[in-house]
């Protein structure tokens, strides 16, 4: 019986152990699955916040992006604190270092990001640059290709007299001058090159701008044989085209017809070209720009080498200052030539030229009550040059010039006119004057405001 109860004794302590085991295993195994359950709750935490925390990063700037780590650092600490383990220190620590990981890279990643677009753009800028001189290189090599070669210029034949003792600089101006060559610091520089300086005969040369540069110097190293026979010439101002013409045949420069043929055709490449009217009521079309002056040709020479020197002439002397006035005049060349054309032979001398200039202007500025300019040289020149000489008659043309039919100024020049009259156009006296007159046969001028005194002056003057 003891042997029993001892039994029982020790199948109660057995049971007291094991009775007092379950619920030490049980808490022990509720609190490691709630453990587990922590742990899996904080790290699907973290894999969120830093989801956010890259997308955060992505959209906002850096200062941004250093304030959410901050909180997420918060975050992650007061998890460890609440589960109160040390692996959850150990994952905080593990955070807070991938945390300062990303922040990092994300500045680094910017910068790098910045260089790139930096080198990109000086890599545009410098392929602009590289192809912009090249652009310019080879235009610049085409072009004193060209000069070399004559290329694309005129075929005509020039004769050119080259002083005695004429430099390689003074020979390069001449031909420049004379429209061989566009560029004198160029040809000086190949003739320096090809050691030709020093070896150039003076004397007549026929040269064209057509020639190379090769054979331009070779032409001018030959000898000259025979010296050409030269006139020269003298036309006044106020002189027509027409007259101009007949002068150059009576000197034997050229013959008259061919010459207005070719005055008129024009094209020699002068910028004044380009203010040329044309009109179909006009009779000469270059009337008016054969600049007067005394002129020096060759003898049997070709028209358009005759008409260009003339074209050259005028080009000379309307300078940059006169064209400059014009415009503050609001006036074009033409215009411009017109006027001075019909002032040209209307007064002989500076100071009635300017009067006279002011009273076409008075009349043109008040063309209600004055619409007439009412000029004897225009309808002579219509009698005297147009209808001895024009092709098919035309009424329209004749009272477009006559200044007593015709409204404003003629459809163009009615002759050549001077530097004193163009700038008696340019600067025209100040009067309100508008009728002249003058005596035939002492040339005094005669000024009035109203008719009656005009009337006057014409008794004065013994015209009536």
């Amino acid at each position: 019986m003891e042997q029993k109860e001892l039994e029982r004794s020790e199948n109660d302590v057995l049971l007291d152990d094991i009775l007092n085991s379950v619920p030490e295993e049980t808490a022990s195994e509720t609190e490691a699955e709630e453990t587990a359950a922590a742990e899996e709750i904080a790290s699907a935490d973290e894999n969120d916040e830093k989801a956010e925390e890259t997308s955060s990063a992505e959209a906002d700037t850096e200062a941004d992006g250093e304030m959410e780590s901050s909180d997420s650092d918060d975050e992650s600490s007061t998890d460890g604190e609440s589960d109160g383990g040390d692996s959850d220190n150990s994952d905080d620590h593990d955070d807070d270092y991938e945390d300062d990981e990303y922040e990092e890279d994300t500045p680094k990643k910017r910068k790098k990001k910045k260089r790139g677009h930096g080198h990109i753009i000086f890599g545009l800028l410098l392929s602009v640059v590289i192809i912009s001189v090249s652009i310019l290189a080879a235009v610049l090599i085409l072009k004193c290709s060209k000069e070399f070669l004559g290329i694309g210029k005129s075929d005509i034949e020039l004769v050119i007299e080259i002083p005695m003792n004429s430099s390689t600089a003074d020979i390069a101006e001449q031909l420049y001058n004379e429209g061989i060559i566009s560029n004198a610091d160029l040809f000086r520089l190949f003739s320096k090159f090809k050691g030709a300086d020093g070896t150039y005969i003076a004397g007549t040369h026929t040269l064209s701008p057509k020639m190379d540069y090769n054979t331009l110097i070779e032409t001018l190293q030959e000898e000259v044989e025979n010296q050409r026979e030269t006139a020269d010439v003298v036309f006044p101002e106020g002189i027509t085209l027409f007259e101009a013409a007949q002068k150059l045949e009576e000197k034997n420069v050229c013959d008259a017809k061919e010459f207005i043929k070719v005055f008129n055709a024009g094209g020699f490449g002068f910028d004044f070209e380009e203010e040329v009217r044309i009109s179909s009521l006009k009779f000469y079309k270059m009337e008016g720009y054969f600049f007067p002056d005394t002129y020096q040709f060759y003898v049997e020479e070709d028209p358009r080498v005759v008409a260009k020197k003339i074209y050259r002439n005028f080009d000379a002397r309307v300078t940059p200052d006169l064209y400059g006035r014009m415009r503050d005049l609001d006036m074009e060349l033409e215009d411009v030539l017109t006027l001075a054309s019909v002032v040209q032979a209307e007064a002989a001398n500076t100071r009635d030229m300017k009067k006279v200039a002011s009273v076409f202007f008075n009349r043109l500025n008040n063309p209600d009550e004055y619409p007439l300019l009412q000029s004897d040289p225009t309808t002579n020149y219509v009698e005297n040059i147009i209808k001895p000489n024009i092709e098919f008659k035309s009424e329209t043309m004749f009272k477009a010039y006559d200044t007593y039919q015709g409204a404003g100024l003629p459809p163009g020049p009615i002759c050549n006119p001077g530097l004193d009259a163009i700038n008696a156009v340019l600067y025209p006296a100040e009067t309100d004057y508008y009728y002249f007159c003058s005596n035939l046969e002492t040339g005094e001028f005669y000024y009035a405001e109203t008719l009656e005194e005009h009337n006057q002056n014409l008794v004065e003057a013994g015209l009536v």
